[in-house]
């Protein structure tokens, strides 16, 4: 029989249930990931490290030189900033004192006790002196004795070119080098103009000699082998430790400043600075002024430090430098030079040092490698126990064994207990419906009570009382798992859900928590193999000597409320609704129709109707309408058919 579908609805899929399936995406084993990825990081890591080391081990020369002499060089411009910048803080202090008329320069007393109270202030200053408009230079300067002497030098020659330069400037201006004559040293003085209500009064001018930055640099180069000094204009030395020892007179030489030039210091260490090994190993001196080069490496770090080497005989030396441009107009080169023989050792540990890193990488691979495998054993254990449970089979899972990783062992052993409660826990809640509800939330669908349209199934045995009367409470027992075991495969098998199991009924129902277009064909074809699973039942009983049982089954579709429904402590998803009670007086009404039949499945014209084209399959008989308990209409009710081999009937 065949129920017609109503025009404009496309028929309903009649293909059997199958369980979804899902692509999979590309996926790596965490083995090769903790082997590989762990191994090779570390190898990519120090090997790069290594690697790295080795490249670069032709600059750890300049590298280890400037880290070594970083302290040294810092030392050495603080020395001269502290020698050179009180001299412009003391300057302009006394310029302020005029500027604001606390001192007037007319007054020669109060002017001479200003500039020697200056003097004394300060005793990194050689000496401090005004020249006044008019060309005076007073002027107080030590006497080597610890005391001060103040004398008036009148109309200096050199007085209106320094006055006119300093009409040009607004603030305090630091000169190239000049010999004092008195002082018997070179001066290195800085100018400042006064001027008092803005009329231009003179310049106050204070100085600084080298020779106590020269005595400065001996004390600090003592216990070492390095070599420090002070560069003008690159080819000039400002400041060395031999210079206090000297006795030229540089003012005699003019067209020049008053310095000895490197060769005139004597000192071949610092005279080749600027020197380059030659082709054929002799030295080369550079050009002149301008036309040398520059440091040949720049160190990391202070971007001010530069490094340079050069050869001396059958020596090499390493030259730390730094450029000043703050002190006039031609710049200063702080310079520090080692003998290349205390820049080999450095090198030697580098090399020992890259050896045993070399040592090491191999090593840490190894353990890398070892110590990954053993972890992914592991996890690949615990990942393949934890896919045994996505199918919810908790039988076939294995014990995850004890492991020396502490988290992994504390894991197993939660794994395992969890595992030992699920498999009892299976055993109250239906696994097909946890799947389903899984995979809706899954799909962020939710689980919420809702109206929908659903199949309901129920099932009972008739006069069972009376068959368990003939059998032990255990064997009774037995009995009913085996029969239910087989009825729920029937309903599973079609994508149903096991609603709930009452006494020795069952209730199912199909089209809920996932959609189910063809849910009444399902549960036809449920029944169906239920009949047949009631015929092999009895043919069982039959060859125990027991009698076989008869079952009623009532299948019913239509709108019902399904979702969460309970108590806070303890919920079902469940069905409720009068298609529920529909379903349940068809299968009531079974034993009405039951007579000699070991099966009687009774379906309701909405089933078939709902079957569609489904139903052509199903061999099925019209038995006309009836009026079921509860209900006031009359209901038109359709009876399945089988025989005992299965084979449809027409």
């Amino acid at each position: 029989m065949m129920a017609d579908t109503p025009a404009g609805e496309p028929p309903l899929d009649c293909t059997p249930f199958r369980r979804p399936w899902r692509r999979k995406r590309f996926r790596l084993p965490i083995a090769a990931v903790l082997v590989v990825g762990f191994g090779g990081l570390v190898l990519l890591a120090v090997a790069s490290v290594l690697v790295l080391g080795l490249n670069v081990s032709g600059r750890n020369t300049s590298e280890l030189v400037g880290d070594k002499a970083d302290l040294v060089m810092k030392m050495m411009e603080t020395r001269v900033r502290t020698q050179l910048e009180p001299a412009r803080a003391q300057a302009e202090f006394v310029t302020g004192l005029f500027s604001t008329g606390q001192v007037d320069p007319a007054e020669q007393g109060r002017l001479a006790d200003t500039l020697r109270a200056s003097l004394a202030a300060a005793p990194q200053i050689t000496g401090i002196g005004f020249l006044a408009r008019e060309g005076d230079f007073h002027v107080a300067v030590r006497d080597g004795k610890g005391g001060v002497l103040y004398r008036v030098e009148p109309k200096q020659p050199w007085g209106q070119e320094v006055l006119d330069a300093a009409l040009q400037t607004g603030g305090a201006v630091w000169a190239d080098p000049i010999w004092a004559e008195e002082e018997k040293a070179t001066i290195l003085s800085v100018r400042v103009p006064v001027r008092r209500d803005g009329r231009f009064l003179g310049i106050i001018v204070t100085g600084v000699s080298f020779l106590d930055l020269s005595r400065f640099l001996d004390r600090m180069d003592q216990g070492t082998e390095a070599r420090s000094f002070i560069l003008y204009d690159d080819t000039y030395v400002l400041a060395h430790p031999a210079l206090p020892a000297k006795a030229l007179d540089y003012a005699k030489v003019t067209g020049r400043p008053p310095l000895p030039t490197l060769a005139e210091l004597g000192d071949p260490v610092a005279a080749g600075i600027w020197q380059k090994a030659g082709p054929d190993g002799a030295s080369s001196q550079k050009g002149p002024e301008g036309m040398r080069v520059r440091a040949e490496f720049q160190i990391s770090g202070d971007p001010g430090l530069e490094l340079r080497a050069s050869e001396l005989g059958d020596k090499k030396y390493v030259y730390l430098l730094k450029t000043l441009k703050d002190y006039g107009s031609h710049p200063w080169t702080l310079a520090i030079a080692f003998d290349e023989e205390e820049v080999t050792p450095e090198l030697r540990r580098l090399v020992k040092l890259a050896g045993a890193g070399f040592v090491i990488l191999v090593v840490s691979v190894l353990l890398a490698l070892l110590l990954g495998k053993a972890i992914s054993r592991q996890i690949k254990r615990l990942a393949g126990a934890a896919v045994s449970l996505r199918d919810l089979d908790f039988q076939t899972v294995p014990e995850l064994p004890d492991s020396r990783f502490r988290e992994v062992s504390d894991a197993a052993e939660a794994f395992n207990t969890m595992v030992s409660g699920l498999r009892w826990f299976e055993t109250y809640v239906p696994k097909a419906l946890v799947l389903r509800l899984i995979r809706r939330e899954a799909r962020s669908v939710g689980v919420r009570s809702e109206e929908r349209e659903v199949t309901v199934l129920f099932t009972d045995i008739k006069s069972f009382s009376a068959l368990a009367e003939a059998m032990s409470p255990q064997e009774t027992a037995d009995w009913l798992n085996r029969h239910f075991t087989r009825i729920a495969a029937c309903i599973e098998e079609e994508g149903g859900t096991v609603d709930k199991f009452i006494g020795d009924a069952v209730m199912a129902f199909w089209g809920a928590p996932e959609d189910q277009p063809d849910h009444a064909a399902r549960a036809l074809r449920a029944a169906m193999a239920i009949a047949r699973v009631v015929e092999e039942e009895g043919a069982e009983a039959r060859a125990a000597g027991r009698p076989a049982i008869c079952l009623r089954v009532g299948v019913h579709s239509g709108p019902v409320v399904v979702g969460n429904i309970g108590a806070l402590s303890r919920i079902n998803y469940t069905i409720v609704g009068d298609t529920v009670n529909t379903a349940a007086r068809l299968e009531a009404l079974g034993s009405e129709l039951l007579g000699d039949e070991c099966c009687v499945a009774l379906v309701s014209a909405d089933t078939v109707r709902d079957a569609g084209d489904c139903v052509v399959d199903i061999p099925m008989q019209d038995i006309g309408t009836y009026t079921l308990r509860g209900r006031t209409g009359p209901v038109r009710v359709w009876r399945l058919k089988t025989d005992p081999a299965g084979n449809k009937l027409n």
